[in-house]
């Protein structure tokens, strides 16, 4: 190492520290859906103004994941570390104390540009720290933190819902952050090699440009449909300013985002397993409670119980799926978690009104089981060919490629569910002239929609089934710098 990082410093302290903080802001990803009619019913907005707490918290994601391997590499990890946690914290005070609906909005962004750079740094950290024969346990050790957090959180929203109000939401977080701050002042040490570069504007406007409005134009189908202008306008603009990013990138030698690593097969087809498993998984999470809510008329919280059961054993098997890794490699995790994936997901496309809810939750665990074989150990899979400064850079495409696959694929589903819905309702006058046959039909549109979602991320498992087979240990060296 060079004299840019520390070598006394605890390993079990640092990895304990990354953790909690980390676990703590990918907690509260997705807990504000459940939040949704309580803040329009608060603040007398429409579903598409609320919906930018999720749209906008993308957004920012998806800038700031491609800048964090710049960040690594350019500036000590404890710095870093502590003010992506500072920045929020600042976020959880602005939402926490938020008079009105912007207030709350400017404050879900702050949040997002520190998840957008905890997230790919836990796991460079973890290459960085551990030696390719523990990597996998580790990282599965991290993917409890990023796959389960998310997972938790519309349970925990819901039981907050039911006995706190919204603002708990975000001062429920202050505490345990502030503490995870004062753990990072002693235990975070500057264990990534730098490499000084110099920033290049031009990539970050390219970048920011590019994924900001790629992923807008995924977060905006739900709500304008796949031919409205503003969604064809933002996938065109984000396609050719990425296109723009990648032209400046590629010959650079020292490039803000190292996309030359996509080159390397492993790394690729693991990236890409990895980032399916996630879209399939954040679209069943997306889907399933509307079926649990809307069809089955369950509460929020009693929703996020149904599928508290799948989540924690996710967070069981990342922990015995890293240790397999470090023992069995990764072709036969990922065939065996892509095979579960798949057949998790499947019977989703055949629910009833009256599917036993056992059922649901022993599919949903089928599914999350697989997952849990693929997430990490997989991203440990993808690093194989990488050393050195390329670990960061590689994290961070890998968490780039995740977040654009999982807003497309949540885009997809969403918008299936609805045409599929649409196409099949029944015309208004019948709701007067026989309003049974109306209720029916309409329950049969309905349930089309879901089938016809549930069997899209159906597909996304059997294409994740398909790209396993190629997961091979890859050729040493390949040239990449």
């Amino acid at each position: 190492m060079d004299d840019t990082t520390s070598t006394s410093y605890n390993p079990l302290g640092l990895t304990l520290t990354l953790v909690l903080g980390t676990f703590c802001t990918a907690l509260t990803t997705n807990m504000l859906v459940t939040a949704y009619p309580t803040l329009m019913s608060t603040f007398s907005i429409s579903s598409a103004t609320v919906q930018w707490l999720t749209t906008g918290f993308l957004l920012v994601m998806g800038i700031m994941i491609p800048v964090s391997a710049w960040l690594l590499n350019n500036f000590s990890l404890r710095l870093i570390y502590m003010g992506a946690l500072s920045c929020f914290l600042i976020g959880l005070i602005v939402s926490f104390t938020a008079p009105n609906f912007q207030m709350i909005l400017a404050g879900r962004l702050i949040q997002a540009v520190g998840i957008g750079i905890t997230f790919p740094t836990i796991q460079t950290v973890l290459l960085v720290v551990y030696p390719p024969e523990k990597r996998g346990t580790m990282m599965g050790v991290g993917g409890i933190v990023i796959g389960l957090a998310p997972a938790l959180g519309p349970t925990v929203s819901g039981w907050i819902l039911d006995n706190a109000t919204w603002r708990d939401l975000f001062g429920m977080m202050i505490p345990p952050i502030a503490l995870v701050l004062l753990l990072a002042a002693f235990t975070v040490k500057p264990v990534i090699p730098l490499k000084k570069s110099p920033l290049d504007g031009w990539a970050i406007i390219l970048s920011t440009i590019g994924f900001g409005s790629l992923l807008y134009g995924f977060s905006s189908v739900g709500a304008h449909g796949w031919g409205a202008p503003i969604v064809l306008v933002s996938l065109v603009v984000g396609l050719i300013f990425i296109a723009g990013f990648v032209w400046r990138e590629w010959p650079q030698k020292q490039p803000l985002l190292n996309i030359r690593l996509l080159k390397i097969s492993s790394f690729t087809i693991a990236s890409m397993i990895t980032g399916i498993a996630n879209t399939a998984m954040i679209g069943i999470q997306v889907v399933l409670p509307m079926y649990l809510q809307n069809v089955r008329g369950l509460t929020p919280l009693q929703s996020g119980l149904m599928i508290l059961p799948g989540a924690l054993l996710y967070g069981v098997i990342s922990l015995i799926s890293g240790r397999a890794y470090d023992l069995i490699g990764g072709r036969r995790l990922a065939l065996m978690g892509t095979f579960l994936l798949t057949l998790g997901t499947l019977p989703f496309a055949m629910l009833t009104r009256h599917t036993p809810y056992p059922d649901i939750v022993m599919e949903y665990c089928i599914l999350m089981s697989g997952v849990a074989l693929v997430a990490m150990p997989l991203t440990a899979a993808s690093s194989v060919d990488l050393h050195g400064i390329q670990l960061s850079h590689g994290t961070a495409i890998n968490s780039t490629m995740r977040q654009i696959m999982t807003s497309m694929g949540t885009a997809v589903l969403g918008s299936v569910l609805t045409n599929v819905a649409n196409q099949g309702q029944p015309a208004a006058r019948l709701l007067k002239s026989a309003p049974l046959a109306y209720q029916s039909q309409a329950y049969n549109a309905a349930m089309n929609g879901f089938h016809a979602a549930f069997l899209v991320a159906t597909v996304l498992g059997i294409i994740g089934l398909i790209c396993a087979l190629f997961v091979k240990r890859p050729v040493k060296g390949a040239d990449v710098a």
